[in-house]
């Protein structure tokens, strides 16, 4: 019985519950499972949203973390009966969530690992070496990792992409400091249009509720079209999927367009580049500390760049 039943472990599960930034530096390792394991099912347990734009984007299974899985982090006894089967059914675990105790009390078969989401302070290297680093004592995921993170910064992921010609603007952050000034963005926007160039602004759920009524309506007066407001990360994916570049600040998105291949100009002034530019093949990335020091006459530069092929 012991024997059979191992046969029939056959899940992979990655907790995960950080920003999409974050989420999306998590990827190399989702994918290298994948690799790695080609007769599991890779489950990514994390918000229903992110777990959607994993399935589509990487190919993998998803199940929302809100349904029924907070009772690990907590002193109740029982888990809901999906949860506890595939918990019965893994035979690795990955969390980003902490919460390892319990998994291996709940999955005493299977093999857990811990990871930090997020590099310590004063790190001087990509946050995904830290991933790499963390891995370490598992060479063979450590190796299948540094493949997959070669991979997607030589091509970026397949996303059977195709360019409608236009520029995607993402004005937002998840912190005020590291957002460009507003007006500049119009000013951008203006310059693109007077070149003849479509330009479409994209807003989350953050700068909904940050941005002031003028701040909104300079800038679709300067795009000359509503503002596009993805209600899901899938959304915003397929919205990425017909651009020819994203501009925007250090964020979730320009994460996402990165991985995706897509061209990219990122701002960066606070936070480190060193450490947190996004992955992929096209990220071009203005960094002055002081982030209002970055002129519109830098970013059309870095656009320029982007149309001359480099």
């Amino acid at each position: 019985m012991p024997a059979m039943a191992a046969l029939l472990r056959r899940n992979v599960l990655i907790f995960h519950a950080g920003a999409l930034g974050d989420f999306v530096l998590s990827w190399p390792l989702v994918m290298a499972l994948g690799r790695l394991h080609p007769q599991s099912r890779i489950i990514v347990v994390t918000h229903a949203s992110k777990g959607a734009l994993a399935e589509l984007a990487l190919h993998v299974e998803s199940h929302d973390v809100e349904q029924g899985w907070h009772g690990l982090f907590t002193d109740e006894a029982t888990l809901p009966e999906r949860p506890t089967r595939m918990l019965e059914a893994a035979h690795a675990i990955y969390t980003f969530m902490g919460g390892e105790l319990a998994l291996k009390k709940r999955a005493p078969h299977a093999q857990v690992i811990p990871l930090q989401p997020r590099p310590p302070e004063g790190y001087a290297k990509h946050a995904s070496q830290f991933l790499i680093e963390q891995l370490a004592p598992l060479a063979a995921m450590k190796s299948a990792v540094e493949q997959m993170l070669r991979s997607i910064n030589l091509r970026g992921i397949g996303t059977g992409r195709s360019h409608d010609g236009f520029v995607l603007v993402h004005p937002g952050s998840g912190s005020r400091e590291k957002c460009w000034p507003t007006e500049r963005f119009v000013k951008v926007i203006d310059k693109l249009k007077r070149k003849k160039q479509e330009v479409r602004v994209v807003v989350g759920e953050v700068e909904n509720e940050r941005f002031t009524p003028e701040q909104i309506g300079s800038l679709e007066k300067a795009a000359g079209a509503p503002l596009f407001r993805p209600a899901t990360f899938v959304d915003l994916f397929n919205e990425l999927r017909i651009a020819s570049l994203l501009i925007g600040n250090d964020s979730g998105p320009s994460h996402l367009a990165g991985v995706m291949g897509l061209p990219t100009v990122t701002l960066f002034g606070p936070s480190d580049p060193v450490v947190w530019k996004p992955m992929g093949p096209r990220v071009r990335v203005l960094h002055k500390p002081m982030l209002d020091a970055i002129t519109v006459e830098d970013v059309m530069g870095e656009v320029k760049t982007h149309e001359g092929g480099a």
